[in-house]
């Protein structure tokens, strides 16, 4: 795609071409394309993803082995009272449970008894089981879970910013390509009536017309100008708009050049149209607002458990086998370095007795969750109901779009029966210049038809939070 930029999308200021003068056709996939390429909201999009992975790298982190040094010594008086050392590694893991080794080497004249350690140092290596509070859930597992929450909730955040860029610039391609359209049958006009205006013009020079009608004539063509002239600015102004959606990959602002034009064909819609049910079940799926919300309720349901447990006692286990090190050096020890009877059993039991904080914070939990559930709910009926206005509005539009062309189709005839009855002498040239307005207003007001039942098509995907997906299927992209 970026290698029709220096054709097509450069700095440029200017009118609009001729007809014929055209630089190259702009398509409605190429717009897109480079939208998702380049486009700083659709980069910001993807930042969501990267933050999402950030977070949930960060919450794993609770989980790493913790290499662990304490030293301690003191001197006084000439006198070494203590030397105190012990290095270990701690494995935490999924399940709560512990697991952790240590080296010990103690000496001095006051070292406490309890402290003791043989000559070559102690070894210990042991687990601590949680066996109330902290048993199916603790703080740490609850920030990992409620990490990978928040990645879904990036993830629909991204869905939902790609679907309001790609909306917004498809919308301002539809513009775009209408207006370029109106600026066809504008120029076609004109054209007609300046042929009309030579026409009558040779008449007149052959006496068989009076000059009052080469004057209407002439305004006729006047105006039909003023229309086109109405009708470039209305494409230039519309060139604008939609390069505001045009970057290049150094986030550069890019200007539609001059002689760039729109695929008509743009304007039409697909022949496969989502069925209403289809879409509403796709919509209820995986709309992003509803991933996003759904995703805070995990949140708020893991912090509710992660509340109640907090009603348990703390009732830890600590079982460590003790070794001497010297088994492991071969300097003084003989045997095995652990053996059954050399070991050290701890219990640990805590629990507040009134329980207000613990039973507080779980209620404010609880209420919190309802309520991310009841919006939760809300919101599906929002985008429900949203989905079938917007279906209501399409069927409508579709409807209009027939008839437009149906009443086209019908003026067109009008026109070719005015001008059989102006050759025979029938009609006179305001009948015939009545008849060519109406159809020159038909035609423009079906183009405006087509414009809004394809912008109707899209802000229906868009509320229905396919529309990202069904761009990158276009661009050929995996959802």
């Amino acid at each position: 795609m970026r290698t029709i930029l220096p054709g097509i999308l450069i700095l440029l200021a200017g009118v609009l071409p001729a007809q014929g003068d055209t630089l190259g056709v702009l398509t409605r996939r190429a717009v897109l394309q480079l939208v998702l390429d380049n486009h700083p909201a659709a980069r910001q999009a993807d930042l969501r993803t990267d933050m999402g992975e950030a977070l949930v790298r960060s919450a794993r982190g609770g989980f790493d082995p913790r290499a662990t040094v304490d030293y301690d010594r003191k001197d006084f008086d000439d006198k070494d009272y203590f030397d105190l050392l012990e290095a270990g590694l701690e494995v935490p893991t999924w399940f709560g449970v512990e697991l952790y080794g240590a080296y010990q080497q103690t000496g001095g004249q006051f070292l406490d008894p309890q402290n003791t350690t043989p000559e070559n140092g102690l070894l210990k290596a042991g687990v601590s089981v949680p066996i109330g509070q902290g048993l199916f859930i603790d703080k740490r597992r609850a920030e990992l879970r409620k990490s990978f929450a928040y990645q879904d909730m990036a993830e629909a955040e991204r869905l939902e910013l790609l679907n309001q860029v790609f909306y917004e610039a498809l919308a301002d391609h539809v513009e775009w390509v209408a207006a370029y359209k109106q600026v066809i049958v504008a120029r076609e006009a004109v054209d007609l009536a300046t042929m009309r205006f030579q026409a009558v013009r040779g008449s007149f020079i052959g006496g068989d017309v009076p000059a009052i009608d080469t004057l209407e004539a002439w305004l006729q063509v006047q105006d039909r100008q003023m229309r086109r002239q109405e009708a470039e600015l209305g494409f230039r102004n519309a060139s604008l708009s939609l390069s505001n959606h045009l970057w290049d990959e150094y986030l550069r602002p890019l200007e539609i050049a001059r002689g760039v034009v729109p695929d008509t064909l743009d304007l039409v819609p697909p022949a496969d149209a989502p069925v209403l049910d289809t879409l509403l079940a796709r919509a209820m799926e995986r709309h992003p607002k509803l991933l996003g919300v759904a995703a805070k309720v995990e949140q708020l349901d893991v912090d509710r458990q992660l509340r109640g447990e907090m009603l348990k006692p703390k009732l830890d286990l600590k079982y460590s086998l003790l070794g001497n090190a010297g088994a492991v050096t071969g300097d003084g020890a003989d045997g095995d370095v652990f053996r059954g009877g050399d070991q050290q059993v701890g219990v640990g039991f805590e629990m507040p007795l009134l329980l207000r904080r613990e039973r507080g914070e779980l209620s404010l939990a609880r209420l919190r969750l309802s309520d991310a559930e009841l919006g939760l709910e809300r919101e599906r009926l929002r985008i429900r109901n949203t989905i079938g206005q917007r279906d209501n509005e399409l069927a409508t539009l579709n409807g209009q779009v027939e008839l437009g062309q149906s009443m086209v189709s019908n003026y067109r005839r009008l026109l070719a029966g005015e001008n059989s009855r102006f050759a025979l002498g029938e009609s006179s040239l305001f009948l015939l210049n009545r008849r060519e307005v109406s159809l020159l207003d038909s035609r423009i007001k079906l183009v405006d038809l087509e414009a809004k039942r394809r912008k109707a098509g899209y802000t229906l995907d868009k509320d229905a939070g396919v529309l990202w997906e069904n761009v990158l299927s276009e661009l050929g992209i995996n959802p």
